[in-house]
């Protein structure tokens, strides 16, 4: 029998050994008592603990990294239908792939968790969820893992990281560095759009030119030193003001 079905099978009789009802998913009395099977069960023998090694074979300029955050967070994953709170986990967004700290272990030591496995995991106030190719018109869109926000019940935006690679020889050696390239798309409606500038957006949303025009003029220098910011900023704005033009 699997670990997650032992684990299904002790956290029901533990819930009815004492009297508990789970009325709404992921309060905290589910996380600890998620934290607390897996401590009384052994954390290395969790289902998320089998994988490949980890390994970085390029050598970077001096802060400059392949990774999204170059050290592992704290972080929600949800793995084979399971949930698991205040793993460590590190995202490499050049190969795209979710790497898991064990618990325990140095953090010299990483898992890749295998990506058809992982169904969306969370770092840093950051939500992603894995995706499968469906849109055959964007080849842009791509299986893998994605940011996501959802902004409205039919408008969700999608942030699909990604890092540019170039190889520099020097004195030392050969260097690596990395430069985000980040790619969006908008889901309205069930129509999935990907945003190359400004005018992708005005199409999508005509009658908030203006509105549109006016927080790019606004807001320059944070598109300048963090797009993807940026980026959220502006859906969340598109919004509201589609929320007030409709009341």
């Amino acid at each position: 029998m699997k670990n997650y079905q032992k684990k299904i099978i002790f956290l029901i009789l533990f819930g009815l050994f004492l009297n508990i009802y789970v009325i709404q998913a992921q309060t905290n009395n589910d996380i600890n008592i998620y934290n607390w099977y897996d401590k009384t069960v052994g954390e290395d023998n969790l289902d998320i603990n089998n994988g490949i090694p980890h390994t970085n074979l390029y050598r970077s300029v001096q802060d400059n990294y392949l990774y999204l955050i170059n050290q592992y967070e704290l972080g929600k994953l949800s793995y084979e239908g399971q949930n698991y709170y205040n793993v460590k986990l590190k995202y490499d967004i050049y190969r795209d792939i979710l790497v898991l700290n064990p618990s325990g272990q140095s953090e010299n030591i990483g898992i890749n968790l295998t990506q058809n496995k992982v169904e969306s995991f969370s770092i840093q106030d950051k939500n992603f969820v894995k995706i499968e190719k469906k849109v055959e018109a964007i080849p842009e869109f791509t299986t893998g893992y994605y940011e996501v926000s959802k902004i409205a019940p039919d408008f969700t935006f999608y942030i699909k990281h990604h890092k540019d690679i170039q190889k520099t020889v020097s004195e030392n050696g050969i260097l690596y560095s990395f430069k985000e390239n980040s790619l969006f798309f908008i889901d309205l409606k069930n129509n999935i759009s990907l945003i190359k500038g400004k005018n992708d957006i005005i199409k999508l949303f005509p009658e908030q030119k203006k509105q549109i025009n006016g927080f790019y003029l606004l807001n320059r220098e944070l598109k300048q030193s963090d797009l993807n910011q940026f980026m959220k900023n502006l859906m969340k704005y598109i919004s509201n003001s589609l929320l007030i033009q409709t009341k």
